[in-house]
């Protein structure tokens, strides 16, 4: 899942189109899934409304896969992520190398066969 660099309108908005997401990811399954999200290019945001509304969303959009990636650009970019994935209580390889990640769920995929 790749983030755009086109900023969102609104809080509403953002919502709209992080809820098409996750009934997306509902569709097409979680468990037996790998999901690798690339957001080095997504704009950053960390205003509080905006905060609040990922802080709902973020556990519908993580849950059930098997391992998970993220890819960042920024050291700040780094260490929100490392922040909600606290929160969450959720384990996510973050990394600005994609073949560190794709390596890493070649690893775990190996080990569970």
């Amino acid at each position: 899942m790749v983030r755009t660099t086109a900023p969102f309108v609104s809080l509403a908005d953002a919502r709209i189109q992080y809820e098409k997401v996750i009934e997306a990811l509902d569709r097409h399954g979680r468990s037996t899934r790998f999901m690798l999200a690339d957001l080095r290019n997504a704009p950053g945001r960390s205003d509080p409304g905006f905060e609040t509304m990922m802080a709902e969303l973020r556990p519908r959009m993580n849950r059930g896969y098997r391992r998970q990636g993220v890819l960042t650009k920024t050291a700040a970019g780094t260490i929100q992520i490392s922040r909600h994935t606290k929160q969450d209580g959720i384990e996510i390889l973050i990394s600005d190398n994609e073949n560190d990640i794709m390596s890493f769920f070649r690893i775990v995929a190996k080990m569970s066969r």
